[in-house]
């Protein structure tokens, strides 16, 4: 995982899947960033988790899970656009909408 992409502050946290076992790059990402990788472990993992937080991680996951699948389900087939801006656009003003009916009509 290369944080140069990543615009995040420092001490942010980023929910990853059980399939991520880089431990040398999750431990580089604390250091030099100060990022924390929570990643989803598995149970033969080396750097096993307590019950208490592997809950929270599944939780947590779990929420960002419906959030997005949420999102999704609603997109649409497809979405014409003839550059990138364009796309962009439509994209921002379609998760602005959802935003804005699940705050006020749901």
């Amino acid at each position: 995982m290369c944080a140069e992409g990543l615009a995040l502050p420092p001490r942010s946290e980023i929910y990853a899947d059980a399939a991520y076992t880089d431990y040398q790059a999750e431990d580089d990402l604390h250091t030099t960033n100060g990022i924390t990788l929570q990643v989803a472990r598995k149970r033969n993992s080396t750097r096993p988790d307590s019950s208490a937080w592997a809950y929270s991680k599944q939780t947590t996951r779990h929420d960002i899970e419906t959030v997005f699948s949420t999102m999704t389900a609603r997109f649409p087939k497809s979405i014409h656009a003839v550059t990138i801006d364009g796309f962009l656009l439509k994209l921002v003003a379609f998760v602005v909408t959802l935003t804005v009916e699940s705050a006020f009509i749901a």
